[in-house]
């Protein structure tokens, strides 16, 4: 039992990792850079990703039926995550111009959506 613990809670720390550090390669600001800096937006944006995604794990973790299905669905969240930012920055003209900018009410909308997503995704993950 003690095992499972740390394997689930090992993937799961390791795919957060992972996750964050795609999403900021992949997603045109530079996130870690502009937190960095103060960016309050870009943490609030950021941060509603990781946050949205990780609510898809801890479903995904719940009611997966192993360690390989727990992964298959935490890949399935982040395409997801990811998917939702690039829609999102088309229903925000110049989004990304914003973010950089500091424009926090930008940055607390795509909070917001991802963590919304990320509670439908968590919903919809029933192993």
């Amino acid at each position: 039992m003690v095992f499972l613990y740390f394997a689930y809670l090992i993937v799961a720390l390791v795919m957060v990792g992972i996750f964050a550090l795609v999403y900021e390669k992949i997603t045109p600001p530079r996130e870690i850079l502009l937190i960095k800096n103060g960016n309050l937006a870009c943490a609030l944006s950021y941060g509603g990703a990781i946050i949205g995604f990780c609510t898809a794990l801890v479903s995904a973790m719940a009611h997966s039926v192993g360690l390989l299905n727990f992964v298959l669905w935490g890949i399935l969240a982040a395409a997801v995550q990811i998917g939702l930012f690039f829609v999102a920055i088309r229903i925000i003209q110049g989004a990304v111009a914003e973010l950089e900018a500091n424009n926090v009410a930008v940055g607390a909308f795509l909070c917001a959506l991802s963590i919304g997503i990320g509670l439908l995704n968590a919903a919809c993950l029933m192993g």
